[in-house]
């Protein structure tokens, strides 16, 4: 009797991929992943992130752990689970550099951009310097780093029926930013506005030391706009322009700005999820709405939420483009038209582990 032996191929595993520490946005990603095929992972220092809540797969990291440092362990983490694509947070204009050493252990960093590309758009002022206003322009500014040269600054930008404006050379978010008004407004104080400062109370602030390098600007009357994009080593694969408002935001057809969307990809070789910021230019008697470019960031947006209520999963294009399984010629469309709002939800937080028991358990994973 002749036996037959069966042999079957063993199945290839589900590509695995971490999202170290980030922002809360991150945790929308993750959730956008959810039947994808890809096995995510996510990492943090806070037991109870909303990052942590969203992955099936966790592990969290030493808090106070930075630089080279945090690369190393970061390396160490990856190889010992697998991973196979980091799409980084924290540290992330670093693990570009790094990223060979990742390769090594078979992780590949989907960092944005270079190290240096990443670091000149966060210094707001290199940026503007180099920034081609034949695709957006840019309102007037100029920087100051000190009472005196905010004084000269003020000087040389006042104009009739125009407001000026300040904000770090480097921050996320609105950090920092304020509108400047002539005198103090008691009914903008009352009211909450948290973005207006008078020029008196600015020269008292700015007069102190230690004061880093910041921009004081034109400020933009008209609509604030928020471009979430993707791209793969740049070529631009999906953008959307939302339009904040007062009640939510508005998913807007602008292929104005998707073409600048476009060449900002190529012009900074981007890959992996961006986000630019326009404001229009609006003045008293001019009818036209002129969009002006403001920053580029090379990160998710905090509301990368609404943009992907468009139809556009980021993260899943991004992977896909990475592995090469993109169809660039049949790409999700976008919805346009769309007013989006979110809601925010409770959950129940986890007792948070302390740092001590992370480091204990990362031994004895070691020793084992």
């Amino acid at each position: 009797m002749t036996s037959h032996r069966t042999t079957t191929t063993p199945t290839a595993r589900p590509r695995r991929v971490l999202f170290n520490k980030n922002f809360s946005v991150t945790a929308a990603q993750i959730t956008a992943l959810e039947g994808s095929g890809f096995e995510v992972w996510a990492s943090h220092t806070d037991a109870g992130h909303g990052t942590l809540a969203a992955a099936p797969h966790t592990f969290l990291e030493p808090r106070g752990l930075i630089g080279d440092e945090y690369a190393d362990w970061l390396r160490r983490a990856c190889q010992e689970r697998g991973i196979d694509a980091l799409i980084p947070g924290k540290e992330r204009e670093l693990l570009a550099r790094h990223a060979p050493a990742f390769a090594q252990v078979g992780t590949a960093v989907l960092a944005p951009a270079s190290e240096d590309t990443q670091r000149l758009l966060e210094r707001k002022d290199e940026f503007l310097r180099g920034w081609d206003a034949s695709v957006l322009p840019i309102p007037r500014w100029t920087t100051f780093d000190s009472l005196a040269s905010f004084d000269a600054a003020w000087d040389a930008l006042s104009e009739s029926g125009v407001r000026l404006c300040v904000k770090p050379a480097r921050g996320i978010y609105a950090s920092g930013f304020r509108v400047l008004t002539p005198e103090p407004d008691l009914g903008s104080f009352l009211k909450g506005e948290l973005y207006q400062m008078s020029h008196a109370a600015a020269r008292e602030m700015f007069a102190a030391p230690g004061l880093p390098t910041m921009l004081l600007m034109h400020t933009l009357e008209g609509a604030e706009r928020s471009v979430d994009c993707v791209a793969w080593q740049g070529r631009l694969i999906r953008a959307v322009v939302r339009r904040k408002g007062p009640d939510g935001q508005r998913i807007e057809d602008r292929p104005d700005l998707v073409h600048a969307a476009e060449q900002i990809a190529q012009t900074y070789g981007l890959s992996g999820i961006f986000n630019f910021q326009t404001k229009d230019q609006s003045r008293p008697g001019d009818p036209a709405r002129v969009a002006n470019m403001l920053e580029i960031n090379a990160r998710a947006s905090g509301g990368l939420r609404y943009s992907m209520a468009a139809g556009v999963n980021f993260p899943l294009l991004l992977l896909r483009a990475w592995e090469g399984a993109l169809d660039w010629d049949a790409l999700p469309p976008v919805q346009t038209g769309l007013n989006v709002a979110e809601d925010k939800v409770v959950r129940v937080v986890p007792q948070e582990v302390s740092p001590q028991e992370v480091v204990q358990e990362e031994v004895l994973q070691e020793l084992a």
